[in-house]
Order: structure tokens, then sequence, then C-alpha cells
């Protein structure tokens, strides 16, 4: 139901965003400063909430802009103190009843009160995670927003994790995509498998898709190596690259690039991280099932999940079918559909 992540929030699919924001109605710095460049309306809003008195620490505001619901979620009183724990805990509970009673089926949810604040990211993560199991919906999609990395504080860690091929190939992935978030990482990694026609992670069916459990070991990897030496994901691979990874690493990843670049290329071609998910999941569909017409497709992306049957409807599906053809990922003859690659054998 829920995931962690890093990016950029403001850069995320869901269909709600919020933002951490002080009872004065000043967005000056860090998140808040980009919500309002981004939202300049929601803007105008949360400031005449703020002046009659409507938003105080544990209520929230909430203003429809660009098709998105920003809830602005106050972690501060004034703009100028630091944030309080028990202003989260209040916050997260007007903000469970603000999703359940408003239809909310995604959500993305920053790092509230670290960074400017002054919260330990650890502290807050328990009450998110407390608070959002409250949510009986597990069609739901949350995503958390974890610090970056000059956020995040010192680094218990007595050891750097040791790197291989795996995590140099999901690094290589978040330096080319343009978009970064946990859905577009995964579908990178299925579509690399298809284009090698081997299954190099092993993927089975989850809510938003195809999906490999495998890559969320790795990532966790990824972010405490980059902790313990301080280091961003392009100073990290540099210094695994250079350091750490044998010449044998080296040169299986020199011949697995090609398909990581039209991986990456493929993925970079969605601007919709929901048209990528649907996507990836018409290829499992075609890779595992014996598929002849669009109707079974339909069918199938519907009874994936709840959440697939509400959000895509049969046109949405249609055109998907149609531009992965166009894209030559699928191919159909006379009795059915296959991938363009080496598929599997189908059930």
């Amino acid at each position: 139901m829920y995931s962690f992540v890093t990016g950029n929030i403001l850069e995320s699919h869901t269909q709600c965003l919020v933002n951490t924001v002080n009872c004065e109605g000043y967005m000056g710095k860090g998140i808040a400063y980009q919500f309002k460049k981004a939202f300049p309306k929601n803007n105008d809003d949360y400031i005449k909430a703020c002046k009659t008195g409507e938003l105080t620490v544990g209520k929230i505001h909430h203003f429809i802009e660009n098709n998105k619901i920003i809830v602005n979620f106050p972690t501060k009183d004034k703009w100028r103190e630091k944030s309080k724990i028990s202003y989260i805990d209040k916050g997260m509970d007007t903000l469970i009843d603000f999703i359940k009673n408003n239809n909310i089926h995604s959500i993305s949810i920053p790092p509230l009160g670290c960074g400017n604040g002054g919260l330990e990211w650890n502290e807050v993560q328990k009450i998110l995670v407390e608070k959002i199991s409250l949510i009986d919906n597990d069609n739901m999609e949350i995503l958390f927003f974890i610090p970056t990395l000059k956020n995040m504080g010192s680094v218990n860690s007595q050891k750097a994790p040791n790197l291989n091929l795996s995590h140099l190939i999901l690094m290589k992935y978040k330096l080319a995509l343009k978009k970064f978030g946990k859905i577009r990482l995964q579908k990178t990694a299925y579509f690399m498998n298809l284009f090698m026609g081997k299954e190099y992670f092993h993927f089975k069916p989850q809510q938003f898709g195809p999906y490999a459990h495998s890559i969320e070991i790795l990532s966790k990897d990824i972010s405490e190596y980059q902790q313990f030496y301080k280091k961003d994901t392009f100073e990290s691979y540099s210094n695994a690259i250079n350091v750490q990874i044998s010449s044998k690493i080296s040169s299986e990843l020199n011949k697995i690039d090609k398909y990581i670049s039209k991986a990456v290329d493929l993925v970079n071609s969605y601007t919709s991280t929901s048209n990528l998910e649907l996507a990836a999941t018409i290829c499992f569909i075609i890779d595992n099932y014996d598929i002849s017409n669009e109707i079974q497709i339909i069918n199938y992306v519907k009874s994936w999940s709840k959440r697939k049957e509400l959000i895509y409807s049969d046109e949405d599906i249609v055109n998907s079918v149609e531009n992965l053809s166009a894209k030559g990922l699928i191919v159909k003859d006379l009795m059915r559909y296959s991938l363009a690659f080496n598929s599997k054998n189908k059930n």
C-alpha cells in the first residue's frame, strides 16, 4: 500500500500532493517555496486560510490546481520556529480523515518537518507508517518521499554495503531517468529483462504492475552506501566503479549497457507514470498468458486489481496496446499476441 521513494515530489503522478507549511502564510524556503512557484493559486488561498485563522496546527488546508489536490500540512506554527513531532502526530490524524472522506486513491507525502524543520526522519517515519496503517484500502497508493542526503543527518552504519552488478545497474537507471520514482525504477528493470530476453530480475504481479522485491533490497543497499560515503548517486557510482568493483563486473556491465539504454529510453518516452505502469502490465499479461484479442487484455488488466479497474478505461488499455505495437514491443499474428522478444511459456 505504501512505499518509500526519492525524487521531486512535484513530479509525482499521484492524485494528491502534501505540502509542508507554517500557519503564518509564508512559503519562503524548502519544499513549500517550490509548491508556491508551481501552484500560485494554492498559495493565495493558503494565505487567506492563515489570515482568517482557518489553518492552525493539527488542521490541514486543501486546494485543487492543475488537476492536483494540494494539501497544506502545518509542521510549524510560526515560520521561524522549528517543527514539533506533536504537530506531525496531530496533523496526520486530520490527513487520514481527509483521505477517507474524499476518495483519495493516491497521495505523495514529503518528510514532514525534516530538513529546515529540524525533525529526525526516523521519528517522523515511525508516525507516518503508524498513522497510514489506519487506512484499510490495499488499492490505495501512498508514496513517502524520504529526505535528501543533506537532510538525513549522521549515518549510523559502521560499514558500507558491498555493491555488485545489480546495484550498478539500478544506479545507472537513476542517473539516466528523466523522472525517478519506485514505479519507474521497477519498470525500467522489467523492460531491461524483455530487451535482454532473460529474467535478470524476477518479477511477479503486484498492485502497480510487474514487481521485483529484490529491487527494494538493492535500493536500500545503495541508499546506505551513499549515506556512508556522504555522496550522491553519480559520485557513489563513480566511486564503486573506480575503487570497489572488479574488472569482471565492469565487463559484465558493459555487455548489459545496451539493454539498460534501451529500457531507459523507453521509460523516458512515457511522460505519464500511469501510462508506463499500464504498458508494463500489458506486456506482463501477454508474456504470461495466451492472448488472442484486445478484449482478453482489457479483462486481464481490470481483474489485476480494483485500482486498475478504476483508473484505466477500455480506451486507455486499447491505446496502450496500439502504442506498444507501434513501438515494436508486441506483435500480433493470426492466432495471438506475443512479445517482440524472447518470452516465457504461456499458462
